[in-house]
């Protein structure tokens, strides 16, 4: 059975005939196909558009629902797709941007309206982008990963995003082996052995800064084929151009494989071990096939019971435009090695006195060179100030070599003092359990995770904290404000002489009244400044045998809205102001700074017994 859920939230569990069939692609498109037969009434008016089912573990919506009869019954035609791709495509990000943005800011740019959250694995060089956004999330999201390209894969509600997903694993298809039928195509449409390319931005008369070429070796085999120009004004250097039409180029034949498998089994290997992205070999010796390859997509069928029964397996070197942003996705995106435009020799513009004595320190030394374990330069001066090169690393030791603590091997850096004049850097980021931090061109942002919409920046413009993202603590603990909301009271004002009604009257230390219609004690004006309006009362009935209860009510002075009322049942005692005592906390919405009036009101329910009421503070906080 498979559990389904309409758009009520009611879930069922639907029998599905045959042919359930889950696709997916090396670029994170997911999608299912199957038929439903009427056998469960409830469950088959459910098999709807936009029903969601639930699948290993993961939810697809139903987008194409195909009803058509088998004999004397009906049966449904089912297309669902990952709701990774429902959701995004329903999500709109409305705010624009123009010009340089690092891969952590597009991202952030195009998930912040969107349940999901993401995890950049590999590094990524900024992009220019012009009139970016105002658009759904999922086609901003397609931009993104042609721009910086990028491959993604979701775990739950989180992205990850790399270079390549997919490993480099040891599985082999073998003919006569694990290979039932094997599907070889091969075509040329796309091949080409020269290409041009202008960058930079044209002077008056069309020329360009940046003008290079570029003929593959397989021009030998195939003769000069031409393909189309590329013009990008956003290149702006020759090394960051060459690199760009070696990878344009396709100057080899497009090769698609598709294999359906016998039984992986078969080789040591159980077929969860092989994913989309995934490198291997295929050896198939009657088509002369001995290649290593990437597996595009797997295409997997199961019984009734969900136990696999088929799988077709495809390995192909063919880039495929996405033509359908609902479901389709590159099979696979080529990797750039991009340069940053423009950059310059990093200059020493501070720090200059550390420079000038790292510099004397290096000219006047004078050294002896040891091969030994490599080369060992040592202070002549002081044996234990030695510098040791070898093909592990680069390591400075005072200690004669019993340690180094400041060295350069392949595992990083590792350092003591790090003086510097300035560090170029497009982007740093750090990833905390808690914390996605990213310093880059544009501010020093932090982001919660499982929130994106809270995060705080630092830019020249200034300190932004969005969602609670700030707390202020005095030295001795208490907290001025606690997650954006300030731990203090703002005061409101009452109108002086009392607006107060005819029909109450101030009685000892009460208002009260015996009217049956409301009367107004007071009126009060406050500044939306915080959340909650708190006020405290001590409320009661006259004390005579007779039967009723008193209403508090809070009028809007310019709408004339109850919104916040009080029943008062129990009796009260004037002389010592023993009563009942309630504090009301309203809701006034977001703070909105503006000012705002309202009546204090009370009434009773028999004019033959009084409603008796005194208020006691009242405050706006949060």
């Amino acid at each position: 059975m498979l559990p389904i859920t309409d758009l009520s939230g009611n879930t069922e569990p639907v029998p599905i005939l045959k042919n359930f069939t889950r696709t997916r692609k090396v670029n994170g498109e997911k999608t299912l196909t199957f038929y439903v037969l009427p056998t469960h009434e409830q469950a088959w008016g459910m098999v709807e558009t936009q029903s969601i089912v639930e699948f290993d573990g993961e939810e697809y919506v139903i987008k194409k629902v195909k009803e058509k009869n088998a004999g004397q019954l009906s049966i449904k035609q089912v297309e669902a797709v990952h709701r990774f791709f429902d959701d995004m495509i329903g999500c709109q990000q409305y705010d624009i941007h123009n010009g340089s943005m690092t891969f952590a800011a597009a991202l952030t740019m195009v998930f912040s309206p969107t349940p999901y959250t993401f995890n950049i694995i590999d590094s990524f060089y900024a992009e220019t982008f012009e009139n970016f956004g105002r658009d759904n999330c999922l086609s901003l999201f397609k931009k993104v990963l042609d721009r910086y390209g990028a491959e993604f894969r979701i775990e739950g509600k989180t992205v990850y995003l790399e270079r390549e997903i997919g490993s480099k694993t040891d599985f082999q298809y073998r003919y006569r082996h694990n290979i039932k039928v094997i599907d070889k195509e091969i075509n040329t449409n796309n091949l080409a052995t020269y290409i041009r390319g202008y960058g930079g931005k044209p002077d008056d008369k069309g020329n360009y800064p940046i003008e290079r070429e570029y003929t593959s070796p397989n021009a030998k085999i195939f003769g000069i084929i031409e393909a189309d120009a590329v013009v990008d004004e956003r290149i702006t250097t020759v090394e960051g151009m060459d690199n760009r039409l070696k990878k344009t180029l396709i100057d080899e034949p497009e090769l698609s494989i598709t294999i359906n498998e016998v039984d992986l089994r078969a080789a040591g290997h159980s077929g969860a071990a092989i994913n989309e992205g995934d490198y291997g070999f295929i050896i198939y010796e009657p088509m002369g096939v001995d290649v290593e390859a990437r597996i595009v997509e797997i295409k997997e069928t199961f019984d009734v019971n969900f136990k696999p029964i088929n799988r077709t397996v495809t390995i192909s070197n063919i880039t495929e435009s996405q033509t359908d942003a609902m479901t389709r996705f590159s099979r696979t995106s080529k990797q750039f090695n991009r340069l940053m435009n423009g950059q310059e020799t990093l200059p020493y513009n501070v720090l200059d006195e550390a420079v000038r004595q790292a510099t004397e320190a290096l000219q006047s030394a004078q050294t002896e060179l040891v091969f030994d374990n490599g080369i060992i330069a040592v202070d002549p001066t002081n044996s234990n100030r030695l510098v040791l090169f070898n093909s592990a690393g680069l390591g400075v030791s005072s200690d004669g070599g019993q340690t180094f603590e400041n060295a350069i091997t392949y595992l990083g850096v590792n350092t003591n003092v790090l003086t510097a004049g300035e560090i170029n850097t497009n982007n740093i980021k750090i990833i905390g359990k808690n914390d996605l931090f990213y310093w880059d061109g544009t501010a020093l942002q932090a982001y919660d995770p499982s929130d994106l919409n809270r995060y705080v920046k630092l830019n020249s413009s200034g300190l932004e904290i969005a969602k609670g993202a700030i707390s202020i603590q005095r030295d001795d603990g208490a907290y001025l404000i606690e997650n954006g909301v300030p731990q203090f009271q703002h005061a409101q004002v009452e109108a002086d002489p009392p607006f107060t009604s005819a029909g109450v009257e101030v009685y000892r230390r009460f208002w009260r009244t015996n009217s049956t219609t409301s009367q107004n004690c007071q009126v009060y004006t406050l500044k939306k400044s915080g959340r909650y309006l708190v006020v405290q009362v001590v409320g009661g009935m006259e004390d005579n045998g007779q039967s009723g209860t008193g209403t508090l009510e809070f009028v809007n002075l310019v709408s004339g809205e109850v919104f916040h009322s009080k029943t008062f049942s129990g009796t009260i005692n004037e002389s010592t102001s023993v009563g009942e005592y309630y504090t009301a906390t309203i809701d006034l919405g977001i703070p909105d700074y503006t000012a705002m009036s309202y009546y204090l009101r009370i009434r009773t329910s028999s004019s033959s017994r009084y409603m008796y009421l005194r208020k006691l503070r009242a405050w706006v906080e949060g």
